[in-house]
């Protein structure tokens, strides 16, 4: 473990409204850790005692059922938070997880975590509004595998990853984070035939190029067309 400066602090958004020496009193509470590509941060059921900020790279929050088959329920990017809820509650992890690249993170302990928000209610107030985002993200991704087709379900996913992960390039945007065709449906509740089936029909339509090993949505508008009910 190493230190974390306090400037880096200042691009969370959990603390941007602390002043320098609020961040530095942050600082001296948090030690850094990093963890290589698919690797397990920890596992559903795990006693939680850590809360987490990731400083680079992307997780992948996942349920696996008894029969091994697991459902990534979302990703979280860089200046995102997990872990919070067994912090919360002294419970065990409600889900696994496991990273997507390289990864730093931030950690603080429970009892530290837990006092600096006795301390400084913003970050209190600033949770409830990040956990309302994933609540509505999650609600949006039910909505989508219950009562769209697989079309509706890939476009939607694609749509979301460009919302997280977009980058603008000459023929269209670029999705930063690479996903594996399984990782696609398992985040649309599908098989990873129908997904591979479902791009190149996509590709086949000029909707996206998967040229490069970056899928590139070339067609929003269409691809927002095939949604039809945006939550």
């Amino acid at each position: 473990m190493a230190p974390l400066r306090h400037e880096t602090l200042r691009t969370v958004p959990l603390f941007r409204d602390f002043d320098d020496e609020e961040l530095v009193e942050v600082a001296r509470l948090v030690t850094t850790r990093r963890y290589a590509k698919q690797q397990v941060i920890f596992r559903e059921g795990d006693p939680g005692q850590t809360f987490y900020l990731i400083l680079s790279g992307s997780v992948a929050v996942v349920r696996v059922a008894p029969d091994g088959r697991e459902t990534i329920l979302s990703i979280l990017k860089e200046r995102d938070f997990f872990g919070e809820m067994s912090v919360f509650e002294t419970c065990v992890r409600a889900a696994s997880v496991r990273t997507m690249t390289e990864v730093e993170v931030a950690v603080i302990g429970r009892e530290d975590f837990l006092a600096l928000i006795d301390r400084n209610p913003r970050i209190g107030r600033l949770l409830v509004i990040s956990l309302s985002e994933r609540l509505r993200q999650a609600n949006k991704l039910i909505a989508s595998t219950t009562s769209q087709d697989i079309r509706s379900r890939l476009s939607s996913l694609l749509l979301n990853l460009i919302s997280s992960f977009g980058e603008a390039v000459p023929n269209g945007t670029r999705i930063t984070l690479r996903l594996t065709n399984q990782e696609m449906a398992n985040m649309i509740g599908t098989t990873r035939e129908t997904v591979n089936r479902t791009l190149n029909r996509f590709w086949d339509e000029r909707l996206i190029d998967m040229r490069t090993s970056h899928v590139v949505v070339t067609d929003i508008d269409r691809l927002r067309s095939m949604v039809p009910e945006r939550l």
